[in-house]
Parts: structure tokens; sequence; C-alpha cells
């Protein structure tokens, strides 16, 4: 595995992805009733900003660092929109880490709530489990992702969401993403699904947009965030995320919070749209 995430904790795309699994986590703990959360990248769940790696990148402090900053102004208004996102990281960033996504899913779970935090590699996963180890609803385990959503889903509880973040090292994972896809709508067609994915000039968008699309999922709905345009070369030019049923008002609540982030970041381009709408 050559990526290492510490080197982008907290940049424009953790932002934004743990933005929308905030309003979603938010939305479903309305309900009672258990919920099954599947993180199938888990990934090392907490990561130190004062890092070597870290502090050569700096990709957090125009990412996490700016939308702090923002929230803490009283000229621009965006501390409301941002508190959805801030009140899960706060703390952490102001003691010189950054929480991954299996970190604050564990930390929104109930009595009747379990976690599985997936990581394949091994030094990270030790890791891992370190961080989630005072949360007994939350388990680690360390198998290939896709074969870890295909033994969780359906979930007993039959609720629940599913998380995937791939590193897309492999050159062909766009196309597994459209084979798993299907996969997912045979096994668990209520589930809701959360998929991120990069956004660079050679990027498949088109196929895999129009592959969610065609399944058919309602409610599926993308967001897309970019500090480049599209077109350039060689770069990361941003992430979108793809939501499978997507909890009622979720996107909603995204596209008002969206401006904000924009500003913060400075953001190039952002982009809502619905590949299925539900009624």
């Amino acid at each position: 595995m050559n990526y290492r995430h510490v080197f982008h904790a907290g940049n424009f795309a953790d932002v934004i992805k743990h933005a929308v699994l905030a309003f979603c986590i938010d939305y479903l703990l309305r309900k009672e009733s258990p919920l099954c959360l599947l993180d199938a990248h888990g990934g090392a769940g907490l990561y130190d900003l004062r890092s070597e790696e870290a502090e050569k990148t700096g990709e957090w402090a125009r990412g996490v660092g700016a939308v702090m900053q923002a929230a803490g102004g009283t000229a621009n208004g965006a501390a409301e929109a941002l508190e959805p996102y801030l009140r899960l990281v706060r703390e952490d960033v102001a003691d010189g880490f950054y929480p991954g996504s299996p970190l604050l899913l564990a930390r929104r779970l109930r009595p009747q709530d379990r976690l599985i935090a997936n990581e394949l590699h091994e030094s990270t996963r030790g890791a891992l489990r370190g961080t989630l180890a005072e949360f007994p609803g939350a388990r680690v385990t360390g198998v290939d992702a896709y074969e870890c959503i295909r033994a969780t889903i359906p979930p007993k509880e039959r609720r629940g969401l599913v998380l995937i973040d791939p590193p897309f090292e492999e050159k062909d994972e766009f196309e597994t993403l459209i084979r798993q896809m299907r996969e997912w709508k045979k096994r668990w067609a209520t589930g809701v699904f959360l998929l991120w994915y990069p956004i660079k000039a050679v990027s498949p968008l088109g196929a895999l947009k129009a592959e969610a699309a065609a399944l058919g999922l309602p409610r599926t709905w993308c967001v897309e965030t970019l500090i480049y345009p599209r077109g350039r070369a060689l770069s990361l030019n941003g992430c979108g995320l793809i939501l499978f049923n997507a909890p009622y008002s979720v996107p909603e609540a995204v596209e008002a919070a969206l401006p904000a982030f924009a500003d913060a970041m400075r953001l190039h381009e952002t982009h809502t749209a619905w590949l299925v709408p539900g009624a």
C-alpha cells in the first residue's frame, strides 16, 4: 500500500466526506431501532496533524483548519451551517489531531448499534484497533473491503449505512466499483451507501455515475467539490460522493451548507445532482 492518509487527513476531501456522513448519521439516529454501520476502508482512525507527514503537505490547514477559522468569524454567518460537521472534529483538531470516519462513527454509537471498521493492512489495522478500543459496539476486521461488504449486508438490523472510501491505487478501481454496486443492490436494496471518488482529468466519472443511475435505487444523489478545474492534468482536482437511498433532508442540508464550505476552503466549484430522484 503506497497511500498513507496521514498526509491528507483533514483536507477538503475529508471535510466534505465527513460533513455528508454527519448529516446521514444525524438522520438515521432519529429512530430508536438499531443500526449497523460499516466503514469498509477504515484507515487508522485518528491522525496527528503535527506529524512530519501532515506538516509536509499542509493540506489540513486549507481544509478543516480553514473551516474552523471561518466558523470562528462573525462577518460571514458560516458558523451555523458548518456546526453539524465541526462539533464532530473541533476538540480533536484543537488538540492537534484529526478523527477518521471510524472514530466519528464509533462516537455516535448507541447501546443498540454496532460498527464494523475494516482495514486490510496490518500495521494500520493495529492503529485502528487502538483507536476504537474504548467502544464496545465497534469491531475491527481485516479483509478485502468488498469481501467485507458482501459478508455484512444485509445486516440483521436491516438499517444502517455503508461507507466506501477506496484509496484508488488500482487502475481498475472505477470498474471494480461498477461491478460491486450491482452486488450491493442485489443484497441490500434498501441500504444507505455512501461512495467517495476522486476527480482527476482521466477519471471515468461518466461511466460511474451512469451505472449508479442505472441501478435505479431511489434517492440516488451526488455531490462534487473541486479545488482545481476538472480538466487539469496530473493532479487531484476534486472529489465526489454518491449517496444511494439518501436519507430525507440530507441532500438539502448539504446543499445549504456547501456555500459556507466553499467560501471557507476557497473551492473552485461545487456541484450536486439527483441521479435517481425519489418520493
